[in-house]
């Protein structure tokens, strides 16, 4: 056989043989990634897995008081990490929905859209559908390629154990397992003392190499209202009227009604957290708003601006808000300089206030003579400190 011929067939069994390997990484990967990549901004990706059944109430309610602060408390740290969040509400066969996903996401206010949406409804069987949910957990939410700089973390949290006789489902220790091959760890939360949930719970977050939590029926959540709730809500409603939204045509819909359409939807998204939102909740979003360099969506001009992601000298025309349209560039460069400052000064406010809400927080813990047993947020904050780190997140 003529060299050139031996070498062109090698290249081809080569190729083949890395394509395979490859293909094979891929396969055994549930979210599709074969290699960390270095460098980046620290980042944490929380998915939340919620039996939203009849029993769960008193911990959705106790999660809708709590996430924010859960966020807060790890966005504070020096390293400013950015913080995406996911979840599944579920439920069983029969219901009005076995699974509901929302991907993980940047934008925490569309997560607690969705999750002050959430009531407990139905169940009553004992066992529920915790295999669907877990495997949707792990493959369809969305997770980010697998990254050093990334901590990905699931909990699942719930009262009743898996219906193992749907087997046509995966098994729930197979997807745990799964999880950990992707980099994702599986932490347990379980709610109440239903018989055989336990055992499951600890099998799983055994296999997905988490911790195991048990914690009152109710959640176990301890809010403790505040002199500074009201301001800090009132705050955070301020900062969000400095949104400006900014764009061009989407689809059928024209530059102007595609930034009317933002414009207006985050209006009523303060309106209704004004309305539905707990007091305590309200206080911790309007510091997340002081915190987060990500607070509103993409389509915020005076985010990008300050953020550096936009240069107002690059849009078009069509693109800008309607009110800088008849502008002179100068002109438009002050009014955007002027609502940076407007923010920068609201952010300071709410940070001033934030740090007194803290401290009178603190002091009514330690006048309370007992110890409180762990909740949904305590459970959660322990597990993040301890997981973060190991993943070699410096926070």
């Amino acid at each position: 056989m003529r060299l050139a011929q031996r070498l062109l067939i090698g290249g081809a069994v080569l190729l083949a043989t890395t394509v395979t390997a490859t293909a094979a990484r891929a396969q055994n990967d549930p979210a599709g990634q074969v290699k960390d990549v270095a460098g980046g901004k620290p980042t944490i990706e929380l998915v939340f897995v919620i039996d939203t059944t009849g029993s769960m109430g008193g911990l959705i309610d106790g999660a809708k008081q709590k996430i924010w602060g859960i966020v807060n408390e790890v966005m504070k740290s020096p390293s400013k990490p950015e913080v995406r969040m996911g979840l599944v509400a579920y439920r069983d066969h029969g219901e009005a929905y076995v699974t509901q996903v929302l991907p993980v996401t940047r934008d925490l206010d569309k997560v607690y859209s969705t999750l002050m949406a959430y009531k407990a409804v139905g169940g009553g069987d004992t066992p529920e559908d915790v295999r669907q949910a877990l495997a949707d957990g792990v493959h369809k939410a969305g997770w980010s390629p697998r990254s050093r700089n990334i901590a990905q973390i699931l909990f699942l949290v719930g009262d009743a154990p898996p219906h193992d006789d749907y087997g046509n489902e995966p098994d729930t220790i197979i997807s745990a397992s799964e999880a950990v091959k992707a980099g994702i760890i599986v932490n347990t939360i379980q709610c109440g003392n239903l018989p055989g949930t336990g055992d499951v719970w600890r099998r799983i977050c055994r296999a997905g190499e988490g911790q195991y939590f048990a914690i009152a029926q109710d959640g176990g959540v301890v809010a403790i209202a505040t002199p500074f709730d009201a301001e800090l809500s009132q705050l955070g409603t301020k900062v969000g009227g400095t949104y400006m939204a900014y764009g061009g045509s989407m689809g059928m819909m024209s530059g102007m009604a595609f930034r009317s359409s933002k414009a207006e939807a985050q209006k009523q998204l303060e309106g209704r957290f004004g309305l539905a939102a707990p007091a305590t909740a309200r206080a911790e979003r309007a510091l997340n708003k002081a915190i987060n360099a990500a607070a509103y969506d993409d389509s915020d001009l005076i985010q990008g601006v300050e953020n550096g992601t936009v240069k107002l000298d690059a849009l078009k025309q069509d693109e800008l808000p309607d009110e800088l349209q008849k502008l002179s560039a100068d002109e438009r460069k002050k009014v955007i300089a002027g609502k940076i400052e407007e923010r920068k000064k609201i952010r300071a406010q709410i940070l001033e206030l934030s740090k007194k809400r803290d401290t009178f927080i603190y002091e009514e813990r330690q006048k309370q003579s007992t110890k409180n047993p762990t909740g949904f947020d305590q459970a959660v904050s322990e597990a993040l400190k301890a997981q973060i780190a190991r993943k070699g997140l410096k926070l």
